[in-house]
């Protein structure tokens, strides 16, 4: 048998990336002068071991606070090596509360944000005050109880493709006229002991909105106001005051997902 031969073309593919990180010592994922970001530290990784200047996309942004267990973005660069080597150059050294878990080629015309199909979050919800090792992660309040059946039959009301405008926000980072109807397929609430949680998957999510989403549930779980309330909230096409926004701390992006015709894997 002949010796195997060694890849000559030296053109750059694309990958796919999968990023755990802590939200808590980062100003969000975007990168920003001056402050730490999630992006910032990936391409200064990928920088470091290409040994060029290298650009990421990612399947969004996070916030400030923001915890992740499955954001994904992509890159272009010539890596004619294992993936699985890459996955251990990015993590060698500190951490830094970020680790990456999985690298993947993929079709060179996907997108990490445009060709997703849907996203899923959880947010975590302590009655009474998180123990301090978790209070990075949790939001713990001194709350005698929440209504947790009020909390189910408003998540449910809110599910299906609507405009959720609602339960937005406005900013000034270039996002003011992304679409507001959006497909809710998932909310769920549920409780274990003195944690609640609550779980939601969409095809796409408006700025903060699944903190609102979140914070409109809590507000329901004090007895504030009724589950109908939120729902008319939503008819109305309006950001209020009267939806709070949930603080970053608790939220959690848990997986970015893409259809596998799209993603079209590669041997590695």
């Amino acid at each position: 048998m002949g010796k195997k031969q060694k890849r000559t073309d030296l053109s750059p593919e694309r990958f796919l990336v999968t990023v755990a990180y802590d939200g808590t010592d980062y100003m969000g994922w975007q990168i920003q002068n001056d402050v730490r970001t999630v992006q910032g530290e990936v391409e200064a990784r990928l920088s470091r071991i290409f040994k060029k200047e290298i650009t990421v996309q990612s399947s969004g942004r996070t916030d400030a606070g923001v915890h992740s267990e499955g954001q994904c973005f992509h890159f272009d660069a010539f890596w004619p090596h294992p993936t699985a080597r890459l996955v251990d150059a990015m993590n060698t050294g500190d951490q830094a509360g970020l680790l990456i878990t999985k690298i993947q080629r993929v079709h060179g015309q996907f997108h990490a944000r445009y060709s997703s199909i849907g996203k899923r979050y959880r947010y975590e919800i302590n009655i009474g005050y998180c123990k301090p090792w978790e209070s990075r992660y949790c939001l713990g309040r001194d709350w005698d109880k929440l209504d947790v059946k009020a909390m189910q039959k408003a998540a449910k009301l809110l599910l299906g493709k609507h405009d959720f405008r609602a339960f937005g926000a406005t900013h000034s980072q270039g996002m003011e006229n992304e679409h507001p109807v959006k497909d809710l397929r998932r909310l769920e609430v549920k409780q274990r002991g003195k944690r609640i949680t609550i779980t939601t998957e969409a095809n796409g999510y408006l700025y903060k909105m699944v903190r609102r989403l979140v914070g409109g549930l809590i507000r329901v779980g004090e007895g504030k106001m009724p589950p109908e309330r939120l729902v008319a909230y939503r008819e109305e096409k309006k950001i209020t005051a009267e939806i709070p926004t949930a603080p970053a701390r608790g939220l959690f992006m848990e997986k970015v997902f893409y259809d596998r015709k799209t993603i079209r894997r590669k041997k590695t």
